[in-house]
């Protein structure tokens, strides 16, 4: 015998927040407490709409499921016996929410059609913060600001929304595409003169209780666009989110909102201009830094440099070690004890070490790993506290390879 069905209030009256059940049927998914009630209000999740929650007794609801044979499943935060009546309760402020925003994305999807005709939605997803669809083909920034306007003509005209189930046939006969897992019997939205599809969802009664459609932003997504929005109370919140950050930063830059964008190109201006002087004072100071290492190195002839900072970032390194090869023919091998070990080993043109197996062999020892070519590699490991060991230990195969040859 197939699990029993369960009669989805949610249906009949999306308005419907309270209502009294019978469980039918006791389940466990993924290790919580579940039961099948012989009748719902609880929406389950399907067609990008995400599951109501509330209470089934004292029992909350975590998720709402599609089950087998039509039946809903509750997963709770504690059983409920087979065969105990129960007091159902969703959650009011979700349910509106999902209505605004469902309905919402059925208004900005035929809007994209009606402004243009080759943009259909491919898929809709409603998330906690704001809900996206999937476009089919891209979108330009006119295009989508055209189908946001059109869709709240419609929302403030309060058109009515009617449901009404009917055959795949007539709906089919209706222009509406059918979802292949609807079987004959099809549920159809309808906002009045506007707009008509399948869908299983909670919608309202008319079009004026989705507030205003606002379209975040656009991206180009696969072979179309991915747009984002949100309806309703959310846009009011999205809004109020939005100004609060202009403010701070108008704050930030101690200037008006009109004059925000002015500034902040000034602040970019002037952040570009102290990174370009930044990066003249380093590499005099590496040029320097270069010469005050060379004099200090042994006479060997090329000069073989070992040296070791605290903190600084492998960039650095590799900068210093450029200008050592550059000035005179040298081997540099430098390290830096920063969030791990880091090496930048190099060599002046021309001559014969095999610069890159050295810095191999030196990161294994300290845990890590790194590369290169040519006269150039860099690397680094876990193994700070061997670092000024490893550096000896290539110090010595430099010269033992001067030696040789």
């Amino acid at each position: 015998m197939g699990a029993p069905m369960t009669r989805r209030l949610y249906h009949d009256d999306p308005y419907l927040l309270e209502f009294d059940a019978r469980v039918v049927a006791q389940r466990e998914h993924e290790g919580r407490p579940a039961v099948v009630l012989d009748r719902t209000a609880f929406y389950a999740e399907s067609g990008g709409q995400p599951w109501d929650l509330g209470l089934l007794g004292e029992a909350s609801v975590l998720a709402v499921l599609d089950a087998e044979d039509d039946a809903i499943l509750h997963v709770l935060d504690r059983p409920i016996p087979e065969g105990q009546a129960v007091h159902g309760r969703v959650d009011a402020e979700r349910r509106r929410d999902h209505r605004q925003q469902h309905h919402g994305q059925h208004l900005l999807s035929r809007a994209f059609v009606e402004i243009s005709s080759s943009s259909r939605t491919t898929s809709f997803h409603l998330g906690a913060e704001e809900s996206t669809i999937d476009l089919d083909r891209e979108v330009d920034e006119p295009t989508v600001r055209e189908a946001e306007r059109r869709a709240n003509e419609v929302v403030w005209e309060g058109r009515k929304v009617t449901v009404r189930v009917v055959t795949s046939a007539e709906a089919a006969g209706l222009g509406v595409k059918v979802p292949d897992e609807a079987g004959d019997s099809v549920r159809l939205v309808e906002a009045a003169g506007f707009d008509l599809q399948a869908c299983g969802g909670t919608h309202p009664r008319t079009t004026s209780e989705v507030g205003v459609v606002v379209v975040l932003g656009h991206e180009r997504y696969k072979a179309g666009s991915r747009v984002r929005f949100v309806c309703g109370h959310r846009a009011v919140k999205a809004f109020h989110a939005r100004a609060a950050l202009l403010r701070d930063l108008a704050a930030t830059f101690s200037s008006s909102l009109d004059d925000l964008p002015a500034a902040g190109r000034r602040a970019m201006d002037a952040l570009l201009e102290g990174e370009r002087q930044r990066q003249e004072l380093l590499e005099r100071a590496l040029l320097g830094e270069a010469h005050r290492l060379l004099g200090q190195a042994p006479p060997d002839r090329p000069a073989v440099v070992v040296a070791t900072y605290e903190g600084w970032p492998a960039a650095d390194l590799r900068l210093l070690a450029q200008k050592l090869t550059q000035i005179a023919p040298a081997v540099a091998l430098l390290g830096s004890r920063a969030d791990k070990a880091h090496l930048v080993f190099a060599q002046s043109a021309g001559l014969g070490h095999d610069v890159p197996a050295l810095l191999r062999q030196a990161v294994a020892a300290l845990g890590g790993r790194g590369g290169g070519k040519g006269d150039l590699a860099q690397g680094g490991g876990d193994r700070v506290d061997l670092l000024d060991e490893v550096l000896a230990g290539a110090a010595r195969t430099v010269r033992g390879d001067v030696t040789a040859a």
